[in-house]
């Protein structure tokens, strides 16, 4: 992969480029939704909210999925454009073997450096867009109450480019250091967006164990960010759950919640919690 995208850079020009990245996203896109539409029909029996979704909310979704992947297609196709000659992006030469950067521990590096600096930045970002002033760039992915295979990149255009900032973010500040490893970023990309898409699902397939707080440190349920979309506050980690106990912006009934899920109980209220009859 790292070869086969250092050759294309070579070869190709800008608007070829933002075309190939935009289009890629599309592509990714539309299988991943698929895949995600699946699912939800798969694991119906652990539905998340026995809630209707909002009238026209598809529709509005799927328009801001557009939006989204032309912001960072371009973000992205213009930081392996004009990054190296600007500074900002070191990458590693094909080829080139553990000592240029293109091996495999320097891909390890680049994926776990590229995760970590997301997981972060995302927390804070979001936490942010939770704020009075910056929540109207936020708003639209919270019209999504009960989310769906269409809501991960449902955003407005604004946090749409702090998205984007945030997949450029790892790589570079690791040239700051050293070279980073193409193969591994589109890979860590590819995590990232098929995740935000497959985790927006109503049905959650993620077993009761992968409630338990060892487990959901690294990698946490879909009813975990569920309960964000319903309540507005706390929860503001990607993927991981471990800056929400760190920083205390974590429910303390979302665990006892997901055993309700994956026990072939749906919550019936947005403001369901463990107080309410029938939790």
């Amino acid at each position: 992969m790292h070869d086969a995208i250092s050759s294309f850079l070579a070869q190709t020009s800008f608007p070829a480029l933002a075309l190939a990245v935009t289009a890629a996203m599309l592509a990714l896109n539309v299988v991943w939704s698929a895949i995600g539409l699946v699912a939800e029909r798969a694991f119906s029996r652990y539905r998340v909210w026995d809630v209707a979704l909002r009238p026209g909310q598809i529709r509005w979704e799927i328009l801001a999925n557009l939006r989204f992947d032309a912001v960072v297609g371009v973000f992205t196709a213009a930081l392996l454009w004009y990054g190296p000659g600007l500074g900002l992006l070191r990458i590693a030469e094909p080829d080139g073997g553990a000592r240029d950067g293109s091996g495999l521990l320097p891909a390890v590096v680049t994926f776990v450096v590229t995760w970590v600096c997301f997981e972060v930045y995302y927390w804070a970002m979001h936490r942010a867009m939770h704020t009075k002033p910056l929540y109207r760039f936020h708003r639209w992915h919270h019209d999504s109450r009960v989310t769906t295979a269409f809501t991960g990149v449902s955003t407005s255009t604004v946090e749409a480019l702090g998205w984007a900032v945030g997949f450029a973010l790892g790589p570079v500040l690791l040239s700051t250091f050293t070279t980073v490893h193409l193969g591994a970023w589109a890979l860590y990309f590819l995590y990232n967006y098929s995740g935000n898409i497959v985790g927006h699902v109503n049905a959650d397939f993620f077993p009761k164990l992968m409630n338990r707080r060892g487990q959901s440190w690294m990698v946490h349920p879909i009813t975990y960010h569920a309960l964000h979309h319903a309540r507005f506050v706390n929860h503001y980690s990607f993927g991981s759950s471990f800056m929400d106990r760190l920083l205390g912006t974590e429910w303390d009934d979302w665990q006892q919640l997901h055993d309700r899920v994956r026990d072939g109980k749906p919550m019936t209220s947005l403001a369901q919690n463990l107080r309410q009859r029938g939790a």
